[in-house]
């Protein structure tokens, strides 16, 4: 049997460093307190609709170890030994953990949000999904867009990033790993989102995780949502990331096109399929 008293302890250590550290909020630790008492378990009860039932026991909480995630732990160990500095041009809410602009490549990819357990999920969605066409606004170092490349090898992955020396290390890694269906795209998501979207007849999965002011994540999920289809899903990035974007998820939750959201505290989940009665979750996710 497992030390409870360790688990507790580890857990309260990983929860502290997420809010303080990453995030520097104490209020944020409060949330994911509030959050987990609130969550669904992993064997989905009192889950009532069969859809979310079968999404939570098949891609949430997954026990499947897929071969794919060998290569996402590559990636990332890549990442953690670079040093060199690039210098990150801000277009969106800013960084509550570096004060400069001048930044190591290893720094920033510890202190993503794209952590291992986000990776594998980005991974099993665009797999479960089997989604043709992905869109991404926040690039990065290309960690998100590997893991969506990988879990969805037959469709094609539309990346976009505002800062050109995060683009160059996300071209230069996903080189490196034989990556050739993501599309790597230079400029800021209020001008390069609209063309896209042009270009685009349908979008099957979005991820939003570039810019958390509010009424920027309005616009990107509604320039989106216009191309979504019934089997489509949304990743809105940090919902509870500061007053802007819990007011930005609530009100996308309330959106009449949406069928069901799902709160799993770092990333939101949205669905537009048509059937089902219009349903919010908290769940856990491993």
């Amino acid at each position: 049997m497992p030390d409870s008293g360790n688990i507790i302890a580890n857990w309260f250590k990983f929860a502290f460093r997420f809010a303080v550290l990453k995030m520097g909020k104490i209020k944020l630790l409060i949330k994911y307190f509030v959050y987990r008492i609130r969550r669904r378990g992993a064997k989905g009860h009192g889950i009532h609709s069969p859809f979310v039932f079968q999404f939570s026991r098949e891609v949430l909480n997954s026990r499947v170890k897929y071969p794919e995630y060998r290569d996402i732990d590559l990636y990332r160990r890549s990442l953690y030994g670079k040093n060199q500095f690039i210098r990150v041009s801000g277009h969106g809410a800013g960084s509550n953990v570096f004060k400069s602009a001048n930044r190591r490549v290893r720094d920033i990819a510890r202190r993503s949000s794209t952590g291992p357990a986000a990776c594998r999920l980005l991974f099993r969605l665009a797999r479960y999904f089997r989604a043709p066409v992905i869109v991404e606004l926040g690039t990065s170092l290309g960690m998100a867009a590997f893991c969506l490349s990988r879990g969805g090898q037959e469709g094609k992955v539309y990346s976009v990033e505002a800062c050109p020396e995060q683009l160059e290390v996300a071209g230069n890694e996903l080189a490196r790993f034989d990556v050739d269906n993501v599309d790597l795209i230079l400029g800021e998501f209020g001008k390069k989102l609209p063309g896209l979207m042009k270009k685009l007849e349908r979008v099957d999965l979005v991820y939003l995780d570039g810019d958390h002011r509010e009424e920027s994540v309005l616009w990107q999920f509604n320039q989106c949502a216009g191309k979504a289809g019934h089997r489509s899903i949304f990743i809105i990035g940090d919902i509870h990331w500061s007053p802007g974007m819990e007011r930005a998820w609530g009100r996308i939750c309330r959106d009449p096109r949406i069928s069901c959201t799902i709160d799993l505290f770092f990333v939101g989940l949205v669905f537009f399929r048509e059937g089902m009665a219009k349903q919010h979750y908290v769940l856990k996710y491993k």
